[in-house]
């Protein structure tokens, strides 16, 4: 859009900032009871089983998104929507054969809370940020 729109910025990516236990930061983790705090880590847990799964060479996305629907499964979750769509124009991808963003979006209790990880496979490995 910053392109589209010829907007004098440029946009700068960088990590993201975890909590001890990996949940990404985020105002909306203070909304989290006790037990919705301990669920809402299957949202990092469900990224590290992609990770997993990609590091092992899988490929097909519906494959990957189906595991991490499972790690997701708490009573106290919704799933919004788990995707992996490619970097530069977030299409939907079958397959991983370019760079991409593995991304999940769930209710925990009544607060919504998004996380990501970013992936590059190349001919020299697969890189993985997290």
């Amino acid at each position: 859009m910053v392109r589209d729109l010829d907007f004098p910025v440029r946009i700068v990516a960088g990590p993201t900032v975890r909590e001890g236990d990996g949940l990404a930061m985020s105002s909306r983790n203070g909304y989290l009871s006790a037990e919705e705090r301990r669920d809402a880590r299957r949202l990092y847990l469900a990224l590290l089983e992609a990770k997993k799964r990609i590091e092992e060479g899988e490929r097909e996305s519906r494959s990957i998104i189906s595991a991490m629907e499972r790690t997701l499964a708490a009573a106290t979750i919704r799933i919004d929507y788990v995707s992996i769509v490619g970097y530069r124009d977030l299409r939907p991808l079958d397959t991983l054969d370019e760079k991409a963003v593995v991304a999940v979006a769930a209710f925990v209790g009544k607060t919504r809370l998004i996380d990501n990880l970013i992936v590059e496979i190349t001919d020299d490995g697969t890189r993985i940020s997290i």
